[in-house]
């Protein structure tokens, strides 16, 4: 549309009679009119309107079209002094434009509540006189832009609230609106709202709980949310609506393929929601469709080449130095040397990177889930790619496993020299067994728990480097004893440094501390790096592999048991055990 002048623009905006709260071509009129005229004032004040048109308010508040760092547009400080929007917010009739002159005028720096009370004004009268189909979902959209606009002023200046209250009151047994929408402006209402008469929270769960058997599929999970809200505001129960939610989600598997991802989704929503309603009966059904539903769930791997030649070049190089020496520390050390090397190099990523989390931008326009080992679905990551494992996986566990094969092979080192080296130079040769009062050693000889795990590492280990194979069956024994010892080995450790190990729950009984909360002890801190204890915490807690779970809940199979997880075992355990520890004899 083309205006000669600005006051062609004023009554093409007095005429405006479009609803839609997202007006796509009035910032182009104004700008060719900017760009036509010669004369300068006339330019900025179509600047000013061009900012004016691009100026969005969300919920109260500005958001700026455009946002790049510090740097928004558009901002309040491109009005200037505000007078042409004083004057624009005096002159216009249109309550679409009066409501946004004059909220805009409350935003900036000119404000005073005159302008807030005359937006709230023009917004009642838009929304009032509004009308357009109930299924048109953009103007649906723009209906509850507005609303939040006007509610959110009300609140702050408590001006024709209960006015405003009363009209949506007045909206939900009318055809004004769809439910999709009347359930939008009421969660909003009750989620938003300062202070709500009890009256109006009655009103919404009276209407939302009489309306849940009428309403179609794609709203009535949203109804069922918001009772659960409301009834807790009334304190009344919430186990009905819980329930609901559970069977909504079981029925939805009948219009959906009842197997993978899919089923796994609505199965684990409706648990969460039966669990909540405390249905028993419903809960146990759940839960054993949800674990034949893992069945079908088909996790493929996805594999990515690095195909930019300097990346490739730098690695290649750092391979080819760090291969030279372990070639040099094989050829000149000892057993010792060779185990201290485990303990001291820089073999696993830094602390910092454990909880990161890199999703390719692709990802960002489709859902995704993480699962763990047993198909669970993980709520603490969503991301798709850990930095961490990735350097574990491609660069670590190549790195020990260079260094152990080469150190057997050389016999610098064995079942027998680790014995020794555990026995001298860590605190698990130390004597931790006491006397009990019939005179019979009580206790523990951590030598002698570990060494079943050692010597079947050992003997399989140099069985596959003789015949160039390997079996995972043959790493069990070793894994899920040396597992479980890890976990005895931190409690002992944070027992002798005086770090709690056990804590007293309500009900008065004693309950041993997770592993998570002994690796977050201040004084196992003070003492074990950070990155070692970030190691620790991804091999045995969800941060990571979750070692001690799948073991001690039998979630491995047995493709999991390989040798670089027991490769990374003995480096944890040589890790923890380098510190001399003060121990006294007990008699009892």
């Amino acid at each position: 549309m083309d205006f000669n002048n600005l006051c062609e623009y004023y009554e093409y905006l007095e005429n405006d009679t479009n609803f839609q709260y997202l007006d796509l071509n009035t910032y182009k009129y104004i700008t060719v009119l900017r760009d036509k005229t010669a004369d300068e004032n006339t330019k900025q004040l179509c600047s000013y309107e061009l900012f004016f048109a691009d100026f969005s308010i969300e919920k109260g508040v500005h958001i700026p079209k455009f946002q790049s760092g510090g740097n928004a547009y558009p901002t309040l400080e491109l009005f200037n002094d505000f007078e042409y929007i004083k004057e624009r917010a005096k002159e216009v009739i249109n309550p679409k434009y009066k409501a946004k002159y004059n909220h805009l005028l409350w935003l900036s720096s000119a404000k005073h509540i005159d302008f807030a009370k005359e937006a709230i004004e023009s917004y009642l009268l838009l929304l009032q006189n509004s009308s357009f189909l109930i299924d048109d979902n953009l103007q649906c959209f723009s209906f509850v832009k507005y609303f939040k606009n006007l509610f959110v002023l009300c609140q702050t200046i408590n001006h024709k609230k209960d006015e405003t209250l009363n009209y949506l009151v007045s909206l939900l047994e009318s055809d004004k609106i769809n439910d999709f929408t009347k359930y939008s402006l009421m969660d909003f209402v009750v989620e938003n709202s300062k202070k709500i008469d009890s009256s109006i929270t009655k009103t919404f769960y009276d209407y939302s709980k009489n309306k849940i058997d009428h309403l179609s599929e794609r709203v009535l999970e949203s109804y069922l949310n918001l009772l659960v809200i409301l009834s807790q505001k009334l304190n009344k129960p919430t186990n009905e609506f819980h329930e609901k939610s559970g069977d909504y989600h079981i029925a939805q598997l009948k219009t959906e393929k009842n197997h993978g991802f899919i089923a796994h989704h609505y199965y684990t929503k409706a648990l969460e929601e039966y669990k909540k309603a405390k249905n028993e009966g419903k809960i146990e059904t759940t839960a054993v469709l949800l674990e034949q539903a893992k069945k079908t769930i088909d996790l493929k791997k996805v594999s990515f080449e690095v195909k930019d030649e300097k990346i490739n070049k730098a690695l290649n190089q750092l391979w080819d130095f760090t291969k030279k020496k372990i070639d040099y520390l094989i050829e000149n050390g000892n057993d010792k040397d060779i185990y201290e090397y485990l303990i001291l190099e820089n073999l696993f990523p830094k602390a910092a990177t454990l909880n990161e989390e890199i999703k390719p931008v692709m990802l960002d326009f489709v859902s995704t889930m993480t699962f763990d080992i047993n198909k669970n679905v993980s709520k603490n990551k969503s991301g798709v790619i850990n930095p961490y494992s990735i350097h574990i996986n491609n660069f670590s566990i190549n790195h020990i496993w260079l260094v152990v094969t080469k150190g057997i092979k050389s016999c610098n080192i064995s079942y027998e020299s680790l014995i020794d080296y555990l026995k001298i130079d860590s605190w698990y040769g130390q004597d931790f067994t006491y006397l009990d009062t019939n005179n019979e050693t009580q206790g523990f000889n951590w030598i002698e728990l570990l060494s079943p795990s050692l010597q079947s590492f050992f003997v399989q280990t140099e069985i596959d480097i003789k015949t160039n194979s390997h079996n995972p069956k043959r790493y069990i024994l070793a894994i899920d004893s040396l597992v479980l010892k890890f976990e005895g080995l931190l409690r002992e450790f944070s027992r002798m440094i005086g770090a709690q190990t056990i804590e007293i729950k309500e009900n008065g009984t004693e309950e041993r501390i997770g592993f998570d909360k002994l690796l977050d002890n201040e004084k196992l801190k003070a003492l074990i790096p950070e990155d070692d204890i970030a190691f620790f915490k991804f091999l045995f807690t969800s941060s990571g592999m979750n070692l001690r779970n799948n073991v001690a809940h039998c979630f491995f199979t047995t493709k999991n048991y390989t040798s670089a997880v027991m490769l990374l075992l003995i480096v944890a355990l040589l890790r923890l055990g380098n510190y001399k520890l003060e121990t006294k004899e007990k008699e009892l």
